[in-house]
């Protein structure tokens, strides 16, 4: 039976405090012929203790100091008595209760210590400043992080509440700028929907400590939007020259097209994207190297991160000249840097007889591809999104038909450097229906 007492937290309490008292007891209440007649053994103890302020916390705000240094001098045996009944108890404070703002000095105070205990403070009194409370609203900023996973970018969140109760000392309402909200959508994959913490900010941006936010937290919802995007082609610039006695027959790039992602007011100013220049320098033969695609200005995504770049290098035909030195450089003109770039167009059929119908036979997609070349000026100047490709079948029979495509809006300083892809092979065929029969 006295086992499972001892078991038990609460008797257990109970019987400490029981003897805490008899102690106590026996301190306050000893015989005098228990006397040694030189007093009982004093002893002391310190301690930083901290400092309590009362005061109405729905009214003002308190700057004064977090602790004070105490000792506690007495009996040793009151001493330890006084550690068992009253650490939680034991309390020191300020009591600015009836005060208004302003500039004081408090006096200390304690209570919860036993009776015959002489306690030291130290400071006695404090500074204390006490500012009144200014309540303010301001809506609330949702300040997003981080890019969404694929073409999509975060759309305009939503937050609850709109509108918070900021409370800030009188003298810094001024500071109070905005309180934010800061969500991540890196990485994200659909919508967010979530609960953060808000924060007052100051016109610099850094937090504001003193201020308290009510609610102190807000819901977001952020959702996701696809990106704007445009297909455009590739542009490749060369610098430099090949060696002396090669040329450059032709530049290509694979893939011819990219799909970029943006704002649209972005996308509509683009007409093509530009990779970087692509050295030549010195180059004797044909070269195909990777490059990498470049994030341009204000674009946020593209589909590829690389592109293979073809450099076709051939002998260029030796001239006649009557007295050339070959060796010397010296009176040479600098050539134009050329810039070349592949363009992909359909082919537009005009001319067919409605009893007719055709299909392509070469090439079957009905595209063909153009290599382009010109000086860096005139590649910059004219619109790509004029040019297009067209035959006339108007006089042809059915039957193959090998015929050339006719490249309308192409500037007389732009030429094709593959003339071969603009011949096309097309079928026409009578068109299937009811046949008639004269009686």
């Amino acid at each position: 039976m006295m086992d499972r007492w001892l078991s038990n937290n609460t008797v257990v309490k109970v019987i400490s405090f029981l003897v805490a008292i008899m102690l106590w007891a026996v301190v306050n209440n000893e015989p005098a012929s228990y006397s040694t007649g030189v007093g009982q053994a004093q002893a002391s103890t310190q301690l930083n203790k901290e400092l309590k302020i009362r005061y109405d916390e729905k009214k003002f705000l308190v700057d004064a100091p977090s602790t004070v240094h105490v000792e506690i001098r007495g009996s040793k045996d009151l001493l330890a008595m006084s550690s068992l009944l009253s650490p939680d108890n034991f309390e020191v404070f300020i009591d600015l209760r009836g005060y208004e703002s302003g500039r004081y000095e408090v006096p200390v105070q304690y209570e919860g210590l036993p009776h015959g205990l002489d306690i030291t403070i130290q400071p006695s009194q404090v500074s204390v400043n006490i500012e009144e409370i200014k309540k303010i609203q301001k809506n609330v900023q949702v300040h997003l992080m981080g890019k969404a996973r694929g073409y999509t970018k975060a759309g305009e969140p939503v937050i609850k509440p709109q509108t918070v109760t900021v409370a800030v000392p009188e003298s810094r309402v001024k500071d109070v700028a905005f309180v934010q909200a800061v969500v991540s959508v890196e990485e994200a994959e659909g919508p967010i929907d979530t609960k953060v913490p808000l924060r007052v900010l100051d016109r610099k941006g850094q937090p504001l400590d003193v201020a308290r936010v009510s609610p102190s937290s807000a819901e977001v919802y952020v959702p996701l939007v696809a990106l704007p995007s445009k297909m455009v082609p590739l542009r490749v610039q060369t610098k430099g020259v090949p060696a002396n006695g090669y040329k450059i027959d032709s530049v290509t790039v694979i893939p011819p097209q990219i799909t970029i992602y943006g704002s649209q007011s972005v996308l509509d100013t683009m007409s093509s994207y530009t990779l970087p220049e692509v050295d030549v320098s010195g180059w004797t033969a044909t070269k195909k190297i990777q490059v990498n695609v470049p994030l341009l200005d204000k674009i946020e995504k593209t589909d590829i991160k690389t592109a293979e770049v073809t450099v076709n290098i051939s002998k260029a035909e030796e001239e006649v000249v009557g007295s050339k030195e070959p060796d010397s450089p010296v009176g040479q003109p600098e050539q134009p840097i050329n810039v070349h770039e592949s363009v992909e167009l359909p082919i537009r059929v005009q001319g067919l007889a409605s009893d007719k119908t055709f299909e392509f036979v070469k090439p079957s997609s009905g595209r063909i591809r153009l290599e382009l070349q010109g000086t860096k000026e005139s590649m910059e100047k004219f619109d790509r999104s004029k040019l297009t490709a067209s035959v006339d079948i108007s006089d042809n029979t059915p039957g193959e038909h090998t015929m050339t495509v006719r490249i309308a809006n192409l500037p007389p300083d732009v030429k094709v450097t593959n003339p071969g892809s603009l011949q096309v092979t097309i079928l026409i065929k009578e068109q299937a229906g009811d046949q008639h029969v004269n009686s």
